[in-house]
């Protein structure tokens, strides 16, 4: 707090006019959820985050940035959400594999999570069940998984997960099951029977069939969120292959974010939301699980 106030002292003198951006005019009498309708288009107030690196006891450098949305779905750069950059992701009681973590992180960088009830999600290359699990634990009452492998023997028996034996990158879903408005062609219809639909995958294969992997689904439309792990082989990473891929998504109205997060090994994990996907429900920041490792401050 200290260096945050002689920080501000320094600011004031440099930037003398500044003021505190005034607060939103609410109108009456137009709400959503009983919540007054605001006359600001941003859901939030401007945020700023302030980063402050000390190199020696008495030289520190510091950066001043505005948070802005970055996409897709509520994603901010820079997020300041969390301490340090890391996403409050563990969970104490056993998962199949600790692979989990990498998803939790994409939900808390894109700020949403599945509806319950009115989503339905493919995890390809399931197996051992991590990424299902993290659904599960959210509610979600439809999730699709897809490997050559059996997912965990608790997966297995739950109700709610479909296991299908079968390839990831050649599994197509049955189109009657998501929206009615996505199909092979990658046209849209009017109909809509409002459920939202997710793709997710850690399936370990080249980089290059993760880009056909992501062609495939966002030429068929066939998911409105999707979250994805490209992996690289070596010690240089295949820029090239992440950009084609974020291209193409792109292309076909989508909107992606690729990050290495604090999870992610020799890869990135891919975001990406159709521009005009329904809304998914709105992720309470922390929420998914407890942090990975205490930010203290020694004196």
């Amino acid at each position: 707090e200290k260096i945050s106030e002689e920080v501000s002292k320094t600011m004031k003198k440099m930037f003398p006019a500044a003021r505190r951006r005034p607060k939103p005019t609410i109108i009456q009498g137009e709400s959503d959820d009983n919540h007054p309708k605001q006359q600001d288009d941003e859901d939030e107030e401007e945020k700023w985050i302030l980063q402050i690196m000390l190199q020696s006891p008495d030289i520190a450098v510091a950066s001043l940035t505005r948070c802005q949305p970055t996409g897709p779905a509520k994603s901010l750069w820079p997020n300041y959400h969390h301490p340090l950059g890391l996403a409050r992701v563990d969970i104490e009681e056993k998962m199949p594999s600790s692979a989990y973590r990498k998803l939790m992180e994409g939900l808390e960088c894109m700020r949403i999570r599945p509806s319950p009830t009115t989503s339905i999600i493919v995890d390809l290359g399931a197996c051992p069940g991590g990424w299902t699990s993290v659904m599960r634990r959210l509610g979600c009452q439809k999730v699709v998984a897809v490997d050559r492998s059996k997912v965990d023997r608790v997966l297995m028996m739950d109700p709610m997960v479909e296991f299908i034996k079968g390839d990831a990158f050649t599994f197509e879903p049955s189109l009657s099951a998501f929206h009615d408005n996505a199909n092979n062609d990658g046209n849209d219809n009017d109909a809509n029977d409002g459920r939202e639909s997710w793709m997710i995958s850690d399936v370990i294969a080249f980089p290059d069939r993760c880009t056909e992997l992501l062609e495939r689904w966002c030429a068929g439309r066939w998911a409105d969120y999707m979250i994805v792990t490209m992996k690289f082989q070596g010690d240089e990473p295949a820029l090239d292959e992440l950009d084609k891929a974020m291209d193409i998504v792109r292309e076909y109205g989508y909107d992606v974010r690729a990050k290495h997060f604090f999870n992610n090994k020799n890869e990135v994990t891919l975001m990406v939301s159709y521009r005009g996907a329904i809304s998914a429900l709105d992720l309470d920041v922390g929420s998914l699980g407890s942090a990975m490792y205490p930010v203290t401050l020694s004196n």
